[in-house]
Protein backbone atom coordinates (compact mmCIF):
# COMPACT_ATOMS: atom_id res chain seq x y z
CA UNK A 1 0.00 0.00 0.00
CA UNK A 2 1.05 3.57 -0.86
CA UNK A 3 1.69 5.54 2.22
CA UNK A 4 0.89 8.54 0.17
CA UNK A 5 -3.10 10.62 1.00
CA UNK A 6 -5.30 9.68 -1.36
CA UNK A 7 -4.99 13.51 -2.92
CA UNK A 8 -1.21 13.22 -4.00
CA UNK A 9 -1.50 10.54 -7.13
CA UNK A 10 0.71 7.82 -7.41
CA UNK A 11 2.53 6.74 -10.72
CA UNK A 12 3.61 3.39 -11.55
CA UNK A 13 4.95 1.81 -15.23
CA UNK A 14 5.50 -1.35 -16.11
CA UNK A 15 9.45 -2.81 -16.32
CA UNK A 16 10.02 -2.43 -19.95
CA UNK A 17 8.60 1.38 -19.61
CA UNK A 18 10.44 2.17 -16.74
CA UNK A 19 13.55 1.23 -18.45
CA UNK A 20 12.39 3.29 -21.31
CA UNK A 21 12.18 6.13 -19.50
CA UNK A 22 15.51 5.75 -17.73
CA UNK A 23 17.05 5.38 -21.20
CA UNK A 24 15.58 8.44 -22.29
CA UNK A 25 16.78 10.67 -19.12
CA UNK A 26 20.27 9.29 -19.87
CA UNK A 27 19.62 10.14 -23.44
CA UNK A 28 19.11 14.07 -21.96
CA UNK A 29 21.95 14.00 -19.45
CA UNK A 30 25.02 15.97 -20.26
CA UNK A 31 28.39 14.23 -21.91
CA UNK A 32 30.32 12.10 -19.08
CA UNK A 33 26.78 12.16 -16.93
CA UNK A 34 25.33 9.29 -16.58
CA UNK A 35 22.82 6.73 -14.43
CA UNK A 36 25.66 4.73 -13.37
CA UNK A 37 24.54 5.30 -9.58
CA UNK A 38 20.86 3.97 -10.01
CA UNK A 39 20.34 1.03 -8.15
CA UNK A 40 19.94 -2.48 -10.27
CA UNK A 41 16.64 -4.05 -10.36
CA UNK A 42 15.17 -6.83 -8.26
CA UNK A 43 18.22 -9.58 -8.47
CA UNK A 44 17.57 -12.70 -7.50
CA UNK A 45 19.42 -14.18 -4.22
CA UNK A 46 21.09 -16.79 -5.80
CA UNK A 47 22.20 -16.91 -9.44
CA UNK A 48 24.51 -19.75 -11.86
CA UNK A 49 26.76 -17.69 -13.81
CA UNK A 50 28.36 -19.51 -16.94
CA UNK A 51 31.88 -18.53 -19.16
CA UNK A 52 31.58 -19.74 -23.14
CA UNK A 53 34.67 -19.83 -24.77
CA UNK A 54 33.75 -17.88 -28.48
CA UNK A 55 32.95 -20.21 -31.80
CA UNK A 56 31.61 -23.03 -29.69
CA UNK A 57 28.24 -24.98 -28.79
CA UNK A 58 28.65 -24.25 -25.24
CA UNK A 59 26.46 -22.01 -23.30
CA UNK A 60 23.03 -22.70 -21.43
CA UNK A 61 19.83 -20.75 -22.40
CA UNK A 62 18.72 -18.40 -20.00
CA UNK A 63 22.17 -19.04 -17.73
CA UNK A 64 23.77 -14.99 -17.29
CA UNK A 65 27.39 -14.72 -18.71
CA UNK A 66 30.31 -13.89 -16.14
CA UNK A 67 31.49 -10.79 -17.89
CA UNK A 68 28.00 -8.80 -17.62
CA UNK A 69 27.23 -10.26 -14.29
CA UNK A 70 30.98 -8.79 -13.19
CA UNK A 71 30.53 -5.21 -14.92
CA UNK A 72 26.56 -4.84 -12.93
CA UNK A 73 27.99 -6.54 -9.60
CA UNK A 74 31.07 -3.95 -9.66
CA UNK A 75 29.01 -1.15 -11.00
CA UNK A 76 26.77 -0.76 -8.28
CA UNK A 77 29.46 -0.87 -5.67
CA UNK A 78 28.33 1.74 -2.84
CA UNK A 79 31.13 1.10 0.16
CA UNK A 80 33.23 -1.72 -0.72
CA UNK A 81 34.69 -4.40 -3.30
CA UNK A 82 37.24 -7.26 -1.19
CA UNK A 83 38.56 -9.29 -4.04
CA UNK A 84 40.56 -13.02 -3.67
CA UNK A 85 42.43 -14.12 -7.13
CA UNK A 86 44.54 -16.16 -8.12
CA UNK A 87 46.34 -13.67 -10.54
CA UNK A 88 45.26 -10.82 -12.71
CA UNK A 89 45.78 -11.54 -16.37
CA UNK A 90 44.52 -8.68 -18.58
CA UNK A 91 45.05 -8.28 -22.49
CA UNK A 92 44.19 -4.80 -23.78
CA UNK A 93 41.19 -5.10 -25.81
CA UNK A 94 39.86 -8.32 -24.56
CA UNK A 95 37.01 -9.29 -22.36
CA UNK A 96 38.51 -8.31 -19.15
CA UNK A 97 39.52 -4.76 -19.62
CA UNK A 98 36.22 -3.26 -19.20
CA UNK A 99 35.85 -4.94 -15.93
CA UNK A 100 39.17 -3.42 -14.74
CA UNK A 101 38.18 0.01 -16.44
CA UNK A 102 35.05 -0.25 -13.73
CA UNK A 103 36.71 -1.15 -11.22
CA UNK A 104 38.78 1.54 -11.31
CA UNK A 105 36.03 3.97 -11.47
CA UNK A 106 34.34 2.95 -8.63
CA UNK A 107 37.54 2.87 -6.86
CA UNK A 108 37.85 6.92 -7.75
CA UNK A 109 34.05 7.16 -7.32
CA UNK A 110 35.10 6.70 -3.32
CA UNK A 111 34.15 2.67 -3.15
CA UNK A 112 37.12 0.58 -1.16
CA UNK A 113 38.56 -1.67 -3.05
CA UNK A 114 41.10 -4.41 -1.75
CA UNK A 115 42.93 -7.23 -3.41
CA UNK A 116 44.55 -10.33 -2.39
CA UNK A 117 46.98 -11.90 -4.98
CA UNK A 118 48.78 -14.90 -4.81
CA UNK A 119 52.78 -14.58 -4.32
CA UNK A 120 53.64 -17.19 -6.68
CA UNK A 121 51.53 -15.78 -9.82
CA UNK A 122 52.86 -12.18 -9.86
CA UNK A 123 54.52 -12.83 -12.72
CA UNK A 124 51.21 -13.25 -14.41
CA UNK A 125 49.55 -10.19 -12.20
CA UNK A 126 52.69 -7.83 -12.84
CA UNK A 127 51.38 -5.24 -15.62
CA UNK A 128 47.70 -5.60 -13.98
CA UNK A 129 49.48 -4.76 -10.91
CA UNK A 130 50.82 -2.37 -12.04
CA UNK A 131 48.20 -0.90 -13.36
CA UNK A 132 46.02 -0.85 -10.44
CA UNK A 133 48.70 -0.09 -7.55
CA UNK A 134 48.73 3.38 -6.50
CA UNK A 135 45.17 4.12 -8.40
CA UNK A 136 42.58 6.00 -5.65
CA UNK A 137 40.89 3.60 -3.16
CA UNK A 138 42.59 0.76 -4.55
CA UNK A 139 44.60 -1.47 -1.76
CA UNK A 140 46.58 -4.36 -3.41
CA UNK A 141 48.13 -6.94 -0.69
CA UNK A 142 49.95 -10.69 -1.87
CA UNK A 143 49.52 -13.49 0.31
CA UNK A 144 53.13 -15.99 0.25
CA UNK A 145 51.26 -18.97 0.12
CA UNK A 146 53.73 -21.14 -1.39
CA UNK A 147 56.26 -19.78 2.05
CA UNK A 148 53.38 -20.93 4.64
CA UNK A 149 51.64 -23.86 3.14
CA UNK A 150 53.88 -24.59 -0.70
CA UNK A 151 50.64 -24.39 -2.29
CA UNK A 152 48.98 -21.61 -3.76
CA UNK A 153 46.16 -18.87 -3.42
CA UNK A 154 43.54 -20.64 -5.52
CA UNK A 155 40.48 -19.11 -4.85
CA UNK A 156 38.48 -16.85 -7.18
CA UNK A 157 35.83 -14.72 -5.16
CA UNK A 158 34.48 -11.00 -4.53
CA UNK A 159 32.40 -9.83 -1.71
CA UNK A 160 30.58 -6.40 -2.71
CA UNK A 161 28.88 -3.95 0.16
CA UNK A 162 29.03 -6.89 2.43
CA UNK A 163 25.82 -8.33 0.90
CA UNK A 164 26.86 -9.41 -2.36
CA UNK A 165 29.38 -12.88 -4.08
CA UNK A 166 30.72 -13.94 -6.51
CA UNK A 167 32.77 -17.20 -7.06
CA UNK A 168 33.43 -20.14 -8.96
CA UNK A 169 35.86 -21.36 -11.50
CA UNK A 170 36.70 -18.04 -13.12
CA UNK A 171 40.18 -16.70 -12.62
CA UNK A 172 40.72 -12.77 -13.54
CA UNK A 173 41.89 -13.25 -16.55
CA UNK A 174 40.24 -12.40 -19.98
CA UNK A 175 40.69 -15.92 -21.06
CA UNK A 176 38.22 -16.96 -18.43
CA UNK A 177 35.90 -14.82 -19.91
CA UNK A 178 35.63 -15.51 -23.00
CA UNK A 179 38.04 -18.73 -24.72
CA UNK A 180 37.32 -21.35 -21.11
CA UNK A 181 34.74 -22.76 -19.75
CA UNK A 182 34.01 -21.46 -16.37
CA UNK A 183 31.01 -21.76 -13.65
CA UNK A 184 30.34 -20.00 -10.74
CA UNK A 185 27.94 -18.42 -8.57
CA UNK A 186 26.34 -14.94 -7.61
CA UNK A 187 24.59 -14.94 -3.67
CA UNK A 188 22.92 -11.57 -2.55
CA UNK A 189 22.99 -12.45 1.52
CA UNK A 190 24.67 -10.39 3.60
CA UNK A 191 24.85 -13.22 6.30
CA UNK A 192 26.78 -15.34 3.83
CA UNK A 193 28.75 -12.19 2.39
CA UNK A 194 29.82 -11.32 6.15
CA UNK A 195 30.92 -15.11 6.54
CA UNK A 196 33.12 -14.87 2.67
CA UNK A 197 33.97 -11.38 4.10
CA UNK A 198 35.48 -12.72 7.59
CA UNK A 199 37.53 -15.46 5.45
CA UNK A 200 38.93 -12.43 3.19
CA UNK A 201 40.20 -10.39 6.13
CA UNK A 202 41.77 -13.71 8.03
CA UNK A 203 44.08 -13.86 4.34
CA UNK A 204 44.54 -10.23 4.42
CA UNK A 205 45.82 -9.72 8.34
CA UNK A 206 47.86 -12.70 7.27
CA UNK A 207 49.43 -11.49 4.34
CA UNK A 208 50.46 -8.60 5.90
CA UNK A 209 51.92 -10.68 9.17
CA UNK A 210 53.19 -13.72 7.09
CA UNK A 211 54.99 -14.96 10.14
CA UNK A 212 51.96 -15.58 12.33
CA UNK A 213 51.89 -18.95 13.96
CA UNK A 214 50.10 -21.42 12.72
CA UNK A 215 48.27 -22.17 16.39
CA UNK A 216 47.77 -18.32 16.36
CA UNK A 217 45.77 -18.63 12.95
CA UNK A 218 43.57 -20.94 14.31
CA UNK A 219 42.67 -19.39 17.46
CA UNK A 220 41.52 -16.12 15.70
CA UNK A 221 38.45 -15.06 17.13
CA UNK A 222 34.90 -15.79 15.44
CA UNK A 223 33.29 -12.44 14.18
CA UNK A 224 30.60 -10.78 15.44
CA UNK A 225 28.13 -12.01 13.69
CA UNK A 226 27.35 -16.34 13.64
CA UNK A 227 28.95 -17.42 10.20
CA UNK A 228 27.28 -19.33 7.70
CA UNK A 229 28.18 -23.20 7.90
CA UNK A 230 26.79 -26.67 7.16
CA UNK A 231 25.32 -26.86 10.79
CA UNK A 232 23.54 -23.04 10.41
CA UNK A 233 23.62 -22.69 6.70
CA UNK A 234 21.14 -19.57 5.18
CA UNK A 235 18.17 -20.42 3.18
CA UNK A 236 17.38 -17.90 -0.19
CA UNK A 237 14.44 -18.05 -1.24
CA UNK A 238 14.24 -18.72 -5.18
CA UNK A 239 10.97 -16.90 -7.52
CA UNK A 240 8.86 -19.54 -8.75
CA UNK A 241 10.96 -22.65 -7.16
CA UNK A 242 11.65 -24.02 -3.87
CA UNK A 243 13.96 -22.19 -1.42
CA UNK A 244 17.59 -23.56 -1.37
CA UNK A 245 19.83 -23.80 1.66
CA UNK A 246 23.64 -23.22 1.23
CA UNK A 247 26.93 -22.92 3.03
CA UNK A 248 30.75 -22.08 2.21
CA UNK A 249 33.68 -24.56 2.97
CA UNK A 250 37.39 -23.58 2.99
CA UNK A 251 40.86 -25.01 2.29
CA UNK A 252 43.36 -25.75 3.54
CA UNK A 253 43.17 -26.09 7.30
CA UNK A 254 46.36 -24.46 7.76
CA UNK A 255 44.99 -21.01 6.44
CA UNK A 256 41.53 -21.12 7.78
CA UNK A 257 39.71 -20.49 11.16
CA UNK A 258 38.37 -22.77 12.82
CA UNK A 259 34.85 -21.78 12.90
CA UNK A 260 34.95 -22.03 9.02
CA UNK A 261 33.80 -25.17 7.20
CA UNK A 262 36.58 -27.23 5.85
CA UNK A 263 35.94 -28.19 2.09
CA UNK A 264 37.15 -31.80 1.94
CA UNK A 265 35.82 -33.57 5.07
CA UNK A 266 32.36 -31.54 3.37
CA UNK A 267 32.77 -33.19 -0.54
CA UNK A 268 33.65 -36.64 1.13
CA UNK A 269 29.48 -36.35 3.19
CA UNK A 270 27.94 -34.30 -0.13
CA UNK A 271 29.44 -37.53 -2.59
CA UNK A 272 28.58 -40.01 0.85
CA UNK A 273 25.20 -38.87 0.31
CA UNK A 274 24.49 -40.24 -3.34
CA UNK A 275 22.11 -42.63 -3.75
CA UNK A 276 21.56 -42.68 -7.40
CA UNK A 277 23.26 -40.35 -9.82
CA UNK A 278 26.63 -38.39 -9.03
CA UNK A 279 27.57 -35.93 -12.08
CA UNK A 280 30.98 -34.17 -11.89
CA UNK A 281 32.68 -31.95 -13.82
CA UNK A 282 36.15 -30.95 -13.08
CA UNK A 283 38.94 -29.51 -15.22
CA UNK A 284 41.80 -32.21 -13.24
CA UNK A 285 40.47 -35.18 -10.70
CA UNK A 286 43.43 -37.35 -9.36
CA UNK A 287 44.54 -39.54 -6.08
CA UNK A 288 48.20 -38.96 -6.80
CA UNK A 289 49.40 -36.11 -4.83
CA UNK A 290 50.92 -33.15 -6.31
CA UNK A 291 50.37 -34.51 -9.88
CA UNK A 292 53.08 -37.41 -10.30
CA UNK A 293 53.38 -40.89 -7.96
CA UNK A 294 54.99 -38.77 -4.92
CA UNK A 295 52.25 -40.20 -2.63
CA UNK A 296 48.30 -41.78 -2.69
CA UNK A 297 45.19 -39.51 -1.40
CA UNK A 298 42.54 -42.14 -0.75
CA UNK A 299 40.09 -39.70 0.70
CA UNK A 300 37.79 -39.09 -2.61
CA UNK A 301 39.01 -42.12 -4.67
CA UNK A 302 37.20 -44.21 -2.06
CA UNK A 303 34.15 -42.15 -2.14
CA UNK A 304 33.88 -42.13 -5.91
CA UNK A 305 34.20 -46.42 -5.56
CA UNK A 306 32.16 -46.45 -2.56
CA UNK A 307 29.26 -44.52 -4.04
CA UNK A 308 29.71 -46.87 -7.46
CA UNK A 309 29.63 -49.96 -5.53
CA UNK A 310 26.49 -48.69 -4.16
CA UNK A 311 24.81 -48.77 -7.02
CA UNK A 312 24.94 -44.74 -7.73
CA UNK A 313 25.67 -43.76 -11.70
CA UNK A 314 28.74 -41.53 -11.65
CA UNK A 315 29.70 -39.32 -14.44
CA UNK A 316 32.55 -37.94 -14.61
CA UNK A 317 34.03 -34.91 -17.02
CA UNK A 318 37.53 -33.60 -17.13
CA UNK A 319 39.49 -31.48 -19.36
CA UNK A 320 41.66 -33.02 -22.26
CA UNK A 321 44.85 -31.45 -20.12
CA UNK A 322 43.99 -34.27 -16.91
CA UNK A 323 45.08 -36.57 -19.90
CA UNK A 324 48.79 -36.21 -19.05
CA UNK A 325 50.66 -39.46 -16.48
CA UNK A 326 49.46 -40.65 -14.39
CA UNK A 327 46.92 -38.71 -14.38
CA UNK A 328 45.75 -40.48 -17.30
CA UNK A 329 46.07 -44.02 -16.02
CA UNK A 330 44.16 -43.09 -12.58
CA UNK A 331 41.31 -41.75 -14.82
CA UNK A 332 41.63 -45.09 -16.90
CA UNK A 333 41.26 -47.01 -13.33
CA UNK A 334 38.07 -45.14 -12.63
CA UNK A 335 36.92 -46.03 -16.11
CA UNK A 336 37.10 -49.75 -15.32
CA UNK A 337 34.61 -49.89 -12.55
CA UNK A 338 31.15 -50.62 -13.23
CA UNK A 339 28.87 -47.46 -12.81
CA UNK A 340 31.63 -45.18 -13.18
CA UNK A 341 32.02 -43.36 -16.61
CA UNK A 342 34.61 -40.93 -17.83
CA UNK A 343 34.84 -38.38 -20.46
CA UNK A 344 38.11 -36.22 -21.65
CA UNK A 345 36.38 -32.57 -23.13
CA UNK A 346 38.70 -31.02 -25.63
CA UNK A 347 37.29 -27.79 -27.42
CA UNK A 348 38.40 -26.89 -30.83
CA UNK A 349 41.03 -24.37 -31.67
CA UNK A 350 39.96 -20.52 -31.39
CA UNK A 351 39.13 -18.79 -34.61
CA UNK A 352 42.17 -16.64 -34.46
CA UNK A 353 44.43 -19.88 -33.54
CA UNK A 354 46.11 -21.26 -30.55
CA UNK A 355 45.57 -19.57 -27.60
CA UNK A 356 48.01 -20.55 -24.43
CA UNK A 357 46.23 -21.82 -21.10
CA UNK A 358 42.53 -21.65 -22.90
CA UNK A 359 40.20 -23.33 -24.54
CA UNK A 360 39.81 -25.72 -22.13
CA UNK A 361 37.30 -27.33 -19.48
CA UNK A 362 37.79 -25.24 -16.52
CA UNK A 363 34.61 -26.05 -14.27
CA UNK A 364 34.41 -27.11 -11.05
CA UNK A 365 30.87 -28.72 -9.84
CA UNK A 366 28.97 -31.61 -9.08
CA UNK A 367 25.53 -32.73 -8.75
CA UNK A 368 23.83 -35.61 -5.94
CA UNK A 369 20.76 -36.74 -7.11
CA UNK A 370 19.41 -33.89 -8.54
CA UNK A 371 18.84 -32.35 -5.25
CA UNK A 372 22.35 -31.08 -3.87
CA UNK A 373 25.22 -29.29 -6.24
CA UNK A 374 28.80 -28.48 -5.44
CA UNK A 375 30.52 -24.98 -6.73
CA UNK A 376 33.86 -24.65 -6.02
CA UNK A 377 36.89 -22.89 -7.08
CA UNK A 378 39.75 -25.80 -6.90
CA UNK A 379 40.59 -28.88 -8.77
CA UNK A 380 39.94 -32.46 -7.38
CA UNK A 381 43.12 -33.19 -6.09
CA UNK A 382 45.45 -33.57 -2.81
CA UNK A 383 46.77 -29.81 -2.83
CA UNK A 384 43.50 -28.36 -3.59
CA UNK A 385 42.31 -29.08 -0.45
CA UNK A 386 45.70 -29.31 1.92
CA UNK A 387 48.06 -26.86 0.47
CA UNK A 388 45.86 -24.09 -1.57
CA UNK A 389 43.55 -21.70 -0.42
CA UNK A 390 40.58 -22.34 -2.30
CA UNK A 391 36.71 -21.91 -1.59
CA UNK A 392 33.45 -23.54 -2.57
CA UNK A 393 29.92 -23.68 -1.88
CA UNK A 394 27.55 -26.70 -1.43
CA UNK A 395 23.72 -26.11 -1.89
CA UNK A 396 20.38 -27.84 -1.05
CA UNK A 397 18.05 -27.27 -3.59
CA UNK A 398 16.65 -28.41 -6.84
CA UNK A 399 16.52 -25.33 -8.72
CA UNK A 400 20.43 -25.12 -8.67
CA UNK A 401 20.63 -28.22 -9.40
CA UNK A 402 18.33 -28.67 -12.33
CA UNK A 403 20.35 -25.82 -13.81
CA UNK A 404 23.61 -27.17 -13.55
CA UNK A 405 22.43 -30.93 -14.41
CA UNK A 406 21.45 -29.39 -18.02
CA UNK A 407 24.57 -27.84 -18.52
CA UNK A 408 26.19 -31.14 -17.36
CA UNK A 409 24.21 -33.12 -20.20
CA UNK A 410 24.57 -31.05 -22.72
CA UNK A 411 28.25 -31.49 -22.52
CA UNK A 412 28.05 -34.98 -21.53
CA UNK A 413 26.27 -35.56 -25.10
CA UNK A 414 27.83 -32.46 -26.75
CA UNK A 415 30.58 -32.50 -29.87
CA UNK A 416 33.67 -31.47 -27.92
CA UNK A 417 33.08 -34.56 -24.70
CA UNK A 418 34.86 -38.09 -25.54
CA UNK A 419 35.04 -41.52 -23.53
CA UNK A 420 38.14 -42.28 -22.00
CA UNK A 421 38.64 -45.95 -23.06
CA UNK A 422 40.92 -48.17 -20.84
CA UNK A 423 42.42 -49.78 -23.45
CA UNK A 424 44.21 -46.49 -25.82
CA UNK A 425 46.42 -43.95 -25.14
CA UNK A 426 45.54 -40.33 -25.41
CA UNK A 427 48.52 -37.78 -26.21
CA UNK A 428 47.97 -34.53 -24.06
CA UNK A 429 46.98 -31.50 -25.39
CA UNK A 430 49.00 -28.15 -25.79
CA UNK A 431 48.97 -26.23 -23.11
CA UNK A 432 51.42 -23.06 -23.77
Amino acid sequence: MSSKPPSTPTYRCTPGACLRVLALLAALLPPGLALAQAPPAAAPAFQIVESVPVATDYGQPGVPRTQAVWLGLISHARRSIDLAAFYISNQPGEALQPVLDTLIRRAAAGVKVRILLDATFMKESRAAYDLLHGKPGIDIRILPVNRLTGGVLHAKYFIVDDHTVFVGSQNWDWRALSQIHEIGAVLRNERLARTFDAAFEFDWRLAADPDLPAAARRAVQPPDFAPVTAQDPVILEQPGDAPISLFPAFSPPALSPAWLDQEQPQLVRFIDSAQHTLDIQVMTLSAFKDYGPRGWWPVLDSALRDAAARGVKVRIIVADWSLREPMQAYLKSLALMPDIAVKYSALPEAPQGFIPYARVEHCKYAVVDGRVSFIGTGNWGWSYFATTVDASLFIAGSGPARTLTAIFDRDWNGPYVHALEPGRHYAPPRVH
